[in-house]
């Protein structure tokens, strides 16, 4: 198992340069660290970090927006004239996420002493994603870096925009929906069992919604422990399926196949797939290492196999619409418009105005579901309601009803 060693070293001029190594172990970090022309002054492994602070850091997250906001700051330097280096420092001054301002620190020691902009961002694979790294190592070889940067920035504009579509399509339904458990919660555990005793001293046979409902109340309030601890472990036992490729095909063939949210879900993985490829390519990036990369974004399992099946088969001399097409998983109207692309030689327009138009299907059908969910709540929280008081009421009415006879 690699481990991360810290060096201390002398270069060429005598110049003291510090950093981390990824080795399997010492030997291999001396050897890397002297490839690199240094002389070694110190090297140990670093010791892993366990502390409180640590565990935060690993949760925090880098947004897309952020990443929009660097690249079309980056970009406008670039344009400007200025020098790689001091963009990267004046990126650092102006960064406010912390863990971005980090990574952009060490980036800028890196460049500084003679490393690549797209290698110094590449070893933080968790904050700069493999589309960013690509388009600007090709940016670099390519001389066109301010372009490639604008890019990245309407891409990232664009994929931030559609993530807020679907957030905001399943905040209010999540908002409203566990305020309506936990209300029912709160009733069976301290008004329900108000009822009980009466229900007892009625002595009478109480219908079978009653008992459901009672038996319900009983385990929210002497055995909530062990019902916590079965959907803690339903929830493990999930995720921990998920991790297994088999398991995952499956579940992500179900969800596409889902009446709602597998429309929505291909619909979002569609504009995903097409409007990264049309940056990519649009970079300069071979079509090959393109879909590579795409392959690590999808997310869905099953369009992930479709990527990497489709690289085998251009790289034996076949099209992409034709693969696409086979998949089952694309649009009919992806794989005609993929052709008309590959055909015309304008693969990366098609793709584009494949990625507006079905950002625009998931902008109309999130609009859509908003105005279908709230109604639907309703509903849903009047039948529970009222099933919660029609089996209270049963026994009542059972009772008057053999009084009167």
């Amino acid at each position: 198992m690699a481990k991360n060693f810290q060096y201390k070293a002398r270069d060429r001029s005598g110049h003291i340069l510090s950093g981390v190594v990824l080795a399997e172990d010492q030997t291999a970090a001396a050897t890397y660290v002297r490839e690199q022309g240094y002389f070694i002054t110190s090297l140990q492994e670093e010791k892993s970090k366990t502390s409180t602070g640590q565990l935060l850091k690993s949760l925090r997250r880098v947004k897309t927006k952020d990443l929009a906001v660097m690249c079309r700051q980056f970009s406008t330097m670039i344009n400007a004239g200025m020098p790689i280096l001091s963009c990267v420092n004046i990126l650092v001054e102006q960064c406010e996420n912390s863990l971005l301002k980090e990574a952009l620190q060490d980036c800028y020691k890196q460049v500084r002493e003679g490393d690549t902009l797209s290698r110094s961002l590449g070893k933080y694979p968790r904050i700069f994603p493999p589309l960013m790294i690509n388009l600007i190592e090709a940016g670099e070889l390519g001389g066109v870096l301010d372009d490639v940067l604008e890019r990245l920035a309407a891409h990232f504009e664009k994929e931030h925009k559609l993530n807020e579509k679907v957030k905001s399509a399943m905040v209010y339904p999540a908002v409203v929906m566990g305020i309506a458990c936990l209300v029912v919660v709160f009733i069976l555990t301290f008004v329900l069992p108000t009822f009980t005793k009466m229900f007892a001293d009625m002595h009478v046979e109480l219908p079978f919604m009653t008992k459901l409902l009672l038996a319900v109340s009983d385990v929210l309030q002497h055995h909530y422990l062990v019902l916590l601890v079965c959907i803690g472990g339903l929830g493990y036992g999930f995720v921990f399926a998920l991790r297994k490729p088999s398991f995952r095909k499956q579940f992500d063939q179900l969800v596409l196949r889902l009446p709602v949210v597998g429309i929505l879900t291909r619909k979002i993985s569609i504009a995903r797939f097409s409007r990264t490829l049309s940056t990519l390519l649009r970079g300069g990036v071979p079509i090959i290492v393109a879909l590579e990369v795409v392959e690590k974004i999808l997310g869905n399992l099953s369009m992930t196999e479709a990527m990497r099946q489709a690289r085998v088969s251009l790289r034996e001399g076949q099209g992409l619409a034709q693969t696409l097409g086979a998949s089952r998983i694309f649009t009919p109207m992806t794989v005609q418009m993929v052709a008309i692309g590959e055909e015309s030689g304008s693969l990366d327009q098609m793709l584009e105005k494949v990625a507006d138009f079905y950002d625009n299907e998931v902008e109309d059908m999130v609009g859509r579901l908003n105005s279908l969910i709230e109604p639907l709540i309703i509903v849903v929280l009047g039948i529970t309601i009222g099933s919660i008081i029609l089996a209270i009421m049963l026994p009542m009415f059972d009772i008057m009803t053999g009084a009167t006879l």
